[in-house]
């Protein structure tokens, strides 16, 4: 569920992941793997357990947001779609594909955090941590997305997927399937000179998409992780999905929280927590090869 900026409500990195240093990160679980080769891509379905990370967020019932899992008991989302609410009003859906049947893995939230800074008219640190109740268990269908190190902070023209179960358009219904597309990420100066006026994107924010439009999240993928491939292979988290206006309208990216800039905050409410870490590789150049693949 991205926020729309006009009508301000809810609608829709390999790197090595202990650079959260008070974080144990001898886990024996490998963080950011893919469950199976993307076939599909353009805002088009994933194949079952294949983003194992990804979690949906409903209340009463109803899919609003997207999260990503980061650890066992932590799920990283937009503050946008937790800051008005109560633990017991959220639940987090993990370890399916179709939100319509898999109820594979219903998660109670235990405590919302979102940060203190959080600004809802400019959804500047658009940024929050759910903790579970009870932790999910690593397997084929659910598991962890990696952190990124922190070492790169400028992602321009990089890839990136996103993934949720929005609308798939403006005024079309969520999609009951978990779907993803590949969007690169603009430059500060790109970004400052769209549709939205310069003062509106922060240094904590990105700009993902095409000039053209027709490619990005939409109502209900707020809050929803962006991935890109880190140095190992691996798949590492450097954007939440937050707000734009509208959905893959031209010269209007999609605005996206930086999570570089959060690495210390995050730190700080997950002390602790045992991270999965990356695989042991090179990078495989795995979301050039799906685009090349797909002629997009």
């Amino acid at each position: 569920m991205k926020c729309s900026i006009v009508l301000l409500s809810l609608m829709i990195t390999f790197g090595a992941a202990n650079i959260v240093p008070s974080a144990r990160s001898s886990c024996n679980c490998v963080c950011g793997a893919r469950g199976r080769e993307q076939k599909i891509v353009g805002g088009s379905e994933t194949l079952p357990n294949e983003l194992p990370w990804v979690a949906a967020l409903f209340k009463q019932n109803k899919l609003y947001c997207g999260a990503a899992i980061i650890s066992t008991r932590f799920l990283l989302t937009a503050a946008h779609c937790v800051s008005n609410f109560e633990p017991h009003e959220i639940r987090a859906f993990v370890g399916g594909h179709n939100i319509s049947r898999d109820y594979s893995e219903i998660k109670k939230i235990k405590r919302i955090i979102y940060h203190d800074e959080f600004d809802i008219f400019s959804f500047d640190n658009d940024i929050a941590l759910l903790e579970l109740e009870n932790p999910v268990f690593y397997g084929p269908r659910v598991s962890a997305i990696c952190l990124p190190s922190g070492d790169q902070t400028d992602f321009t023209d990089q890839l990136t997927l996103i993934s949720g179960w929005g609308r798939l358009g403006e005024k079309s219904p969520t999609s009951s399937t978990l779907r993803s597309v590949i969007v690169p990420i603009w430059s500060r100066k790109e970004c400052s000179a769209a549709g939205y006026g310069t003062s509106r994107i922060t240094d904590n924010m990105m700009c993902g998409g095409y000039p053209e439009g027709k490619k990005d999240a939409c109502q209900g993928d707020s809050g929803g992780p962006m991935v890109t491939e880190g140095p190992t292979g691996s798949m590492e988290i450097i954007g939440i999905v937050s707000w734009g206006r509208g959905c893959a309208r031209k010269s209007l990216p999609g605005i996206y929280t930086k999570i570089t800039n959060y690495l210390d905050w995050i730190q700080e409410h997950i002390e602790g927590e045992c991270l999965c870490q990356p695989r042991v590789g090179q990078r495989m150049n795995y979301l050039e090869k799906l685009m090349n693949r797909n002629q997009l």
